[in-house]
């Protein structure tokens, strides 16, 4: 309702300055019929006047430009939502590839640190196609192929990478102390965090009474690198001399999910990335030249990228 009202009080004006110098012309133009001596000289009042026509519409047309300026600047605010400048869009990655999984955008935060934004329902929408991808919900403890998700809260320090495909363990996730080893033998884009706690600075049992024996394990868990697994080829072709109880503890405590149950109430077990999954495949934006706009549940605008 507010748009229309503008743009008649806009016309009111531009009408108003037009119509002005307009009438002070006609009246001085009268004027001079009685006078035809000083038609065309400085001294004659309608060659004045017609000099003040001028400069008004000149002055006119440069307060219209102003003002239609204010108008547009005033519809874009009326569609700005109460988010923006608070979460913030990044150019796409992967614009130009084949695979939607490669295809994403990364989102900032930039919020005080108790405020949380809830960004589930919001959608990316294209203006030249006006397709759209509606964001969903995310596992804050992540289990692969394991539905627990809940709703996206974003905090200060955040970010997020929206994903135009599908996720290589099935579910929109938050990435924590361990998520490192769903790179092990899984592609992501942009790769994860490799953070997971060393194994060898785990709280490792004896595996031998033999000490020799028992820091020979020790030496082997050292070797095997962060968010790493090892699995029944791995302890085969280690020596004898190895306790049994050492490959044991290798093959089943090397892992995600032991990782988890140690650390879970680590102060720094959440992390800070959401790597959500719009799960389409298919153009949904132009390749170039286009406006992609993030909109809030009431589908107002928090923030747009240009390419």
């Amino acid at each position: 309702m507010k748009e229309p009202i503008i743009i008649v009080i806009v016309l009111f004006i531009i009408v108003g300055f037009a119509y002005s110098p307009l009438k002070k012309a006609n009246l001085n133009k009268g004027n001079s019929r009685g006078n035809p001596s000083t038609i065309g000289t400085d001294n004659n009042p309608g060659y004045s006047s017609n000099k003040e026509v001028a400069k008004n519409i000149k002055e006119a047309k440069e307060e219209i430009e102003k003002l239609e300026e204010s108008l547009q600047e005033t519809i874009a605010e009326s569609k700005r939502s109460p988010y923006y400048d608070k979460i913030r869009m990044s150019n796409i990655s992967g614009l130009h590839q084949d695979n939607p999984d490669k295809e994403y955008i990364s989102l900032s935060v930039r919020l005080d640190r108790d405020e949380k934004i809830n960004i589930t329902g919001w959608f990316l929408k294209s203006e030249l196609t006006g397709y759209y991808m509606t964001i969903g919900k995310a596992a804050l403890l992540p289990f692969p192929f394991t539905n627990t998700e809940s709703d996206v809260i974003l905090e200060q320090g955040d970010k997020v990478y929206l994903t135009k495909g599908f996720s290589p363990i099935g579910i929109s996730f938050r990435t924590n102390k361990c998520t490192g080893y769903f790179e092990e033998n899984r592609t992501f884009h942009p790769s994860l965090p490799r953070q997971c706690p060393n194994a060898e600075d785990e709280n490792l049992p004896l595996f031998s009474s033999v000490y020799e024996r028992n820091d020979e394990c020790i030496e082997l868990i050292d070797r095997i690198p962060r968010c790493t697994t090892k699995g029944n080829e791995y302890t085969r072709d280690l020596p004898d001399t190895v306790p049994l109880s050492c490959k044991e503890y290798i093959t089943t405590q090397i892992n995600y999910n032991t990782c988890v149950a140690t650390h879970l109430g680590d102060t720094d077990f959440p992390g800070n990335q959401y790597r959500i999954y719009l799960n389409k495949f298919g153009p949904f934006w132009r390749t170039s030249h286009d406006t992609i706009n993030l909109h809030d549940e009431n589908g107002l605008i928090v923030d747009s990228i240009d390419y």
